[in-house]
Order: structure tokens, then C-alpha cells, then sequence
């Protein structure tokens, strides 16, 4: 898609006022190609200056030019993802790798390390499994770490078990879970650390997380249904990504430590 690409593009440009619009027209993508730049803008609960500056840091000549973009991309999107999936997963694969090589990971490693107990918390039955993969890739590099069943109520139940030097992973799809939330507010309070994994757009679990990692998903129909399935692609690649760049940190602490004992 021509915004997901815009998007990525020009992430690192866009403040806090120009995500909020992200996160809606992301959200709205059909309506917004009947909307005028003043319906979006009280949509957005912003000034029609917000919405303008936000497609100019986009590269695009105004609004009109990002109905086009959303209009495509609507007609494009079905003959896309069932011809031209190995393209779209390759496209998922580099955004991925792209981001990744983008963020201060070290920091992220710090947080594994120095955790005494890293939680794994899902909201999805396909995040889930992801989610025990990840704690089987922890075990791999001598971390023990607990996948918490994918229900709120579990996450509720285990937070008083959390404390200070613990981590708590979020995989989610959306986001924007209110429950989920208000449970992730509690733990930053505590200072219990936390880290989002979720798709590449603007969500609320993303911005209150003290870590956060995108992932980019793949669409196509499969057999006779009539509406596209999601394919987790990212997501997977991301996983990977973790533990094998985690695996280097600490060869790479262990040979520090090796060389100023010589």
C-alpha cells in the first residue's frame, strides 16, 4: 500500500498531533476518501493546518492528493494480496528489518538481562502461539520466562506478582484494548518495565509502553471466504530478530567481560 509505504518513510518526522491523525485515517480508510479536510480534522479533534502539515511531512501535495492515495490503494489492495502476495511479504519482511536496524536495541537487551522474570501476554489465539514461541526462543539463551494465558483477567491476576525488575511483552494486534490498558498504567506506576509488539500504526498500548516494536502484517483470501485472513508475517521475523540480536548482546557482554580481566 502507498500510505503504509509514505508512512514508513516518514515516520521519525511525525510528532504526537500527526499520529493521532495517522492512527485515525489508518482506522477510516474508506470513509476518509468521502471526507473533506474540515470533517477530518473535527474528527481528529484537530485544525485543518494539523491535517495539511501532516501530508506535506508525507511528501504529498495536500489532502486531495491523500484521498487519491486512500482511493488506490482501496481498488489496488484486493488484486494485490491475491496476486502479488510474495511481493507483499517481502515488503512485510523489510519493514521489519528496517525498523529493526532503526532502534537502539542494546536497550531493549539491557532489559532482558537485568529482568528477573520476563512475562509474555497476548490478546489473539495466533499471538499466542507466537507468544510460546517466543518463550521457547528465550529458553534458548537461558531465560526462563512465564506466556500468560490470553485472557484479561489472567493479566489482572498476575499483577500483583510483578515488581519493579520485571518485564511484561504485549503481543497485540489492535492496541487499543481498554482493560489492557488501564492494566499496563498500573504496572508503569510500579515501574514494572514494559514493551509492545504490535502492527505498524499509532495505538495507545504502543505509545504507553516503555519499549515498543512494529510488525507488518499480510493480507490475502484463502479457499472461499469472502474476506481476507491476516498472515502475521512480521511478526514471526520480529521474533526471530529478538532472540539472535539478544544472542549477540551477550556474546558480546560475555567477551568484554573476558577482556578486562586480561
Amino acid at each position: 500500500m502507498r500510505l503504509e509505504k509514505l508512512l514508513n518513510n516518514h515516520f521519525g518526522t511525525l510528532n504526537d498531533t500527526d499520529k493521532s491523525i495517522v492512527n485515525f485515517i489508518l482506522n477510516h480508510q474508506r470513509a476518509i476518501t468521502h471526507m473533506s479536510i474540515s470533517e477530518l480534522a473535527d474528527k481528529c479533534l484537530v485544525s485543518q493546518s494539523s491535517v495539511f502539515r501532516l501530508t506535506k511531512k508525507l511528501g504529498l501535495t495536500g489532502f486531495n492528493q491523500l484521498k487519491f492515495i486512500l482511493e488506490e490503494d482501496q481498488t489496488n489492495n484486493q488484486a494485490q494480496t491475491e496476486t502479488n502476495f510474495i511481493s507483499l511479504t517481502t515488503q512485510a519482511v523489510n519493514n521489519v528489518l528496517r525498523q529493526f536496524q532503526s532502534v537502539k536495541m542494546d536497550d531493549v537487551y539491557s532489559e532482558f538481562k537485568k529482568a528477573t522474570e520476563i512475562y509474555i501476554y497476548s490478546t489473539g489465539w495466533e499471538q499466542a502461539i507466537i507468544s510460546e514461541q517466543l518463550q521457547r526462543s528465550f529458553f534458548l539463551v537461558g531465560k526462563n520466562v512465564l506466556v500468560l494465558p490470553a485472557a484479561a483477567d489472567e493479566l489482572e491476576a498476575m499483577l500483583n506478582r510483578m515488581e519493579k525488575n520485571n518485564l511484561l511483552i504485549v503481543i497485540s494486534y489492535r492496541g487499543e484494548n481498554e482493560a489492557l490498558i488501564h492494566n499496563i498504567e498500573s504496572l508503569s506506576a510500579r515501574g514494572v518495565a514494559t514493551m509492545a509488539l504490535t502492527p505498524f500504526r499509532q495505538n495507545r498500548l504502543a505509545q504507553i509502553c516503555d519499549y515498543k516494536l512494529y510488525y507488518t502484517i499480510v493480507e490475502k483470501k484463502v479457499a472461499n471466504n469472502d474476506r481476507p485472513e491476516i498472515f502475521f508475517t512480521g511478526l514471526y521475523v520480529l521474533n526471530d530478530l529478538l532472540i539472535m540480536g539478544y544472542s549477540n548482546y551477550l556474546n558480546n557482554k560475555l567477551k568484554e567481560g573476558r577482556s578486562s580481566t586480561l
